[in-house]
């Protein structure tokens, strides 16, 4: 479709992560209305509509995953089935229906209730603003008798969170992030994996009275449907015309949250 000079103007103001896909959404729109060239007035107008559409939430839940095993390096997790599985989770507990009766009429955005995984400890999919988050994480055991003194895990470990001693490697639990960068260049297996699993972040939450999400703790693939069934719970239970997850928590306090949901196991 053909751009006037003035309406790329302003097409080039838009972030240039998400321009490809607004010009897309633009003339999209636009062909609908049987213009085939993109005046200054048209994109005004078109970006009015794309915003108030983008506004109102079709679901009342989102899920979002990063690029995964098969396109990062970085992955410890391969998660697609679980994604799968938790967004069968939020169907079957009817969010979208519940936040409509919460709320009283049209969602917005700003209702949804969100899941979102990173494979890694990068966090590419922004799991501290998400409502339920997971990122896969390694946790690494150290057997000192195997240790050589090569010193090749705390040259690769980026976080500083690995000391060798004379009694061999030492990891600062609280500086490390789980990443595994240390297994893969030890060569003596004084490294090695005790769990591969998610740490799971609970309230995270932009807007007015933003939250960066809680660290909640370490699950296996196996127990987060569990526990995001029981995160429902309360959510669902102590939810007031559709808050977010956070705002729950904040008004509850994160003890009695946790204490009421350690009640469900």
């Amino acid at each position: 479709m053909e751009w006037h000079p003035e309406a790329e103007a302003y097409l080039k103001k838009v972030p240039f992560f998400v321009r490809k896909k607004v010009k897309g959404e633009v003339e999209k729109y636009l062909k609908t209305q049987g213009k085939n060239k993109v005046t200054p007035e048209d994109f005004l107008k078109a970006k009015e509509v794309l915003l108030n559409k983008m506004s109102e939430a079709e679901k009342g839940y989102e899920v979002s995953g990063c690029f995964g095993v098969d396109s990062c390096p970085n992955a410890l997790t391969s998660s697609s089935r679980l994604l799968k599985t938790l967004e069968e989770i939020l169907e079957e507990e009817k969010i979208t229906q519940f936040l409509i009766s919460r709320v009283g009429g049209k969602l917005k955005a700003h209702h949804k209730f969100k899941v979102c995984l990173s494979e890694c400890p990068n966090a590419c999919t922004q799991i501290y603003i998400c409502d339920f988050a997971l990122h896969g994480v390694v946790k690494i055991s150290v057997n000192p008798k195997a240790c050589s003194f090569c010193e090749s895990c705390i040259e690769t470990c980026e976080e500083g969170a690995i000391e060798l001693t004379e009694f061999g490697p030492v990891i600062n639990e609280e500086l490390c992030v789980g990443c595994g960068h240390c297994l893969k260049v030890c060569p003596e297996s004084a490294l090695t994996e005790e769990f591969r699993g998610y740490k799971v972040y609970l309230g995270g939450k932009l807007g007015r009275h933003p939250r960066l999400a809680t660290l909640l703790g370490c699950f296996s693939a196996e127990e987060i449907p569990i526990l995001l069934r029981n995160i429902l719970f309360l959510y669902k239970n102590y939810n007031q015309k559709g808050e977010r997850l956070g705002a729950i928590i904040e008004r509850l306090s994160w003890d009695r949250f946790i204490r009421e949901l350690k009640e469900l196991v």
